[in-house]
């Protein structure tokens, strides 16, 4: 090697894996985790299994009227420019199944179009297909659901719970699921 360090590709190597892990680059799971949104990490203080989708982030754990359970899913989304919510860990699919993602939600406070969940498909880190259902009403706990055939080539499956940047509400989720439908 000329004109370079002999470390410099160890530290590349380094950055590049500081990288992928940041980006969530973990073991894709087997079953969605933590459905009932029961269990903090401590260190975010986001339910265990599941990731800020923006930052600032107006998603949290939350001990608020649970539907079963103890705790649920909040987000809090007062700004009409920015979206919030909660993404999944990544789960391990097969091309040509039909999955079903659903959640319940509460909406306590807001304005259309309130909440939504969706069922996104990824190839490695890119998401390749995503399905949304969402609510504009729901006073007390009410089921949003979406399902769809996994599409050639995926590899994991994950559940957003979601307020859209043209929104402002606050919500509550528990009680998530993704099941195979065949």
């Amino acid at each position: 090697m000329t004109g370079g360090s002999p470390q410099m590709p160890i530290a590349l190597m380094i950055a590049a894996w500081a990288l992928l892990s940041a980006a969530g680059a973990s073991q894709p799971l087997d079953e969605l985790p933590n459905t009932g949104f029961e269990e903090v990490a401590e260190a975010t203080g986001l339910p265990l299994g599941w990731n800020a989708y923006s930052r600032p982030n107006g998603a949290a754990y939350s001990l608020a009227d649970a539907r079963t359970g103890v705790a649920c899913a909040a987000i809090v989304d007062d700004s009409p420019q920015a979206a919030q919510g909660l993404r999944s860990d990544r789960v391990r699919i097969k091309p040509g199944v039909t999955y079903r993602a659903s959640v319940w939600t509460k909406i306590l406070s807001g304005e259309a179009p309130g909440a939504a969940l969706y069922l996104e498909f990824w190839v490695g880190n890119q998401r390749i297909e995503n399905y949304s259902k969402g609510v504009s009403e729901a006073p007390d706990w009410t089921q949003i659901s979406v399902e769809h055939i996994a599409p050639d080539g995926a590899e994991t499956a994950t559940v957003l719970i979601y307020a859209a940047s043209t929104t402002v509400v606050h919500s509550l989720f528990d009680d998530a699921a993704l099941e195979r439908v065949q």
